[in-house]
């Protein structure tokens, strides 16, 4: 069901990942998602305690700002987050999460 994976796999990229992200093959996290002038809900392919990477065919551009409210369906909980666009690509943008509030 989710599959976590370590940042060793990944050294050949131009980044180094900050931490272990999780990739949802089944129940995919939502995205309640609000940009300046534009809200929406999006699928969270996978995601890490630094970002996350939402399917979307919304235009973006890198540095803009995003919030968002991410429900976990296996569990039903939910956590609000700020983050910046800092990945585009054909099928969705890379996050990196600025602020987490607590509930």
């Amino acid at each position: 069901m989710v599959e976590s994976y370590s940042k060793d796999r990944h050294l050949k990229r131009k980044y180094e990942r900050r931490s272990d992200r999780t990739r949802f093959k089944k129940k995919l996290p939502t995205a309640a998602c609000k940009t300046n002038g534009s809200a929406f809900i999006a699928l969270i392919s996978d995601i890490s305690s630094s970002g996350a990477f939402i399917k979307t065919v919304r235009r973006f551009s890198v540095g803009q700002e995003i919030a968002m409210t991410i429900t976990f369906p296996a569990s039903r909980e939910s956590r609000m987050v700020t983050g910046e666009i800092v990945r585009l690509s054909s099928n969705g943008v890379g996050i990196s999460f600025k602020v987490f509030f607590k509930k």
